[in-house]
């Protein structure tokens, strides 16, 4: 192992296998995840969940031992195990005592090598996926959100498709489907175990090294970076609020703009002392939920602006997002309000790395998007350096209104459309 910054270290197995160990050797507990390079949007056209899918099925057993007996070893080292799927990665994680790390790492390698993959789970699981599915539904935030994608990642990129797929297209995902995606991704070449907490990097190493592929991997279809649309998705819920989402396209993970993006999303946004929480909610009391976020892939990026509000109230919470990123575009912010969006996100970083879990997601995050993690210092650093007009400049750059997409859910897509058109160009 090497150590990458002070008290980080990476290696690489004789497998492919990446393993990242971050010691805080002060606790009981280690957080363990394994990374695997299989996402949402590696799922072929008309088989969307199919990622999602996967990882569900890994649960229910593998070729050593039943999903009880997994749930019962993970009861007794009184830790949790658990997984989640995004458009990147799938990613497979769980905290125990230190003692208990190399029955975890068992466990991890076994799901993610010799899944039983078996026929008469197929249908019980699918089961539980299509009402996954329809919760997401009944969520009109989800359900805006996943609109903005649609609109903005136009021409049916995978960026804009659900990662837990939609009813159809899991009722013909078939044990084929699962096993043949299985051999393509799940390999230890494109996967990536991290430890923070109470872990020897060396000794992390040595368990890592069993980690092997039960399988030849039939190689790893490639990916190509969305086309960016200014579309306007509208739908329609017997719901009393409207909850709209506007979304500018901003840079992949690893662009540097990523830390003046970040201080200038908390600025807008990112928290109850924005300029969007004060002058919408604060001031104005014209919503109960308003915010800002960014999102980043390897190949893009967003940052989006969330309001539900009244029907009637739409057009000013509109007009007054807006008039809100037209500011920052317009004039550099003022240095208290600088630096007191800067203190919050080092503040928050520095309290992510109090928790074992807060490290390992941040590695492995990393790691399996092709990034070497930045030390803490150098993250502090970079986002202390941003200064007042280069938040102006990338205001100008990225939060342009043309090149924003727009989605809304409410009751009547009609009324939508009319209180909506002057300001956003809906047909």
């Amino acid at each position: 192992m090497t150590e990458i910054y002070p008290g980080c270290y990476r290696g690489e197995t004789a497998s492919g296998l990446t393993v990242f160990a971050e010691p805080m050797p002060y606790l009981n507990s280690v957080s363990v995840g394994l990374w695997v390079k299989a996402g949402g949007r590696d799922d072929p056209p008309g088989k969307e969940g199919l990622a999602h899918f996967l990882e569900h099925m890994t649960f229910k057993g593998t070729e050593r031992h039943s999903a009880a007996e997994i749930a019962e070893e993970i009861d007794v080292l009184g830790g949790h195990l658990n997984a989640a799927t995004t458009n990147e990665y799938t990613f497979y994680y769980t905290e125990v005592l230190a003692g208990g790390l190399p029955a975890a790492l068992s466990i991890l390698e076994e799901l993610a090598t010799i899944p039983r993959l078996a026929e008469d789970d197929l249908a019980r699981e699918r089961v539980v996926i299509e009402e996954e599915i329809r919760t997401i539904e009944d969520s009109p935030e989800d359900v805006a959100f996943q609109l903005l994608h649609e609109a903005l990642w136009t021409g049916g990129h995978p960026l804009g498709q659900p990662v837990v797929g939609r009813v159809a297209s899991v009722a013909g995902l078939g044990l084929g489907d699962l096993r043949g995606f299985f051999r393509s991704r799940y390999a230890p070449s494109q996967m990536a175990l991290v430890a923070g907490g109470r872990v020897v990097p060396d000794e992390l190493f040595s368990l890592a090294s069993r980690f092997g592929s039960a399988h030849d991997p039939t190689g790893t279809p490639g990916r190509h970076p969305p086309q960016p649309g200014a579309g306007v998705a509208l739908a329609e819920r017997g719901i009393q609020q409207v909850h709209v989402v506007v979304g500018f396209p901003t840079v992949p993970i690893g662009s540097p703009d990523r830390y003046g993006i970040e201080v200038l999303n908390s600025l807008l946004g990112g928290g109850v002392s924005s300029r969007l929480f004060q002058r919408v909610r604060e001031e104005l009391g014209l919503v109960y939920a308003v915010f800002s976020a960014t999102s980043y892939h390897s190949d893009a990026g967003l940052l989006a602006i969330y309001a539900a509000t009244e029907e009637r109230k739409l057009p000013q919470v509109v007009d007054l997002v807006g008039g809100e990123v037209d500011a920052l575009a317009h004039c550099p912010p003022a240095p208290s309000d600088l630096s007191r969006a800067i203190q919050r996100l080092q503040n928050a970083f520095l309290l992510s790395l109090d928790d074992p879990s807060g490290r390992m997601v941040r590695l492995g995050t990393a790691a399996v998007l092709g990034r070497t993690p930045a030390a803490p210092e150098d993250v502090l650093r970079r986002l202390g350096a941003v200064a007042a007009d280069e938040i102006q400049d990338l205001a100008q750059r990225y939060l342009v209104p043309d090149r924003a997409a727009w989605a809304a859910v409410g009751p009547s897509a009609d009324r939508l459309r009319q209180l909506l058109g002057r300001h956003v160009g809906v047909a």
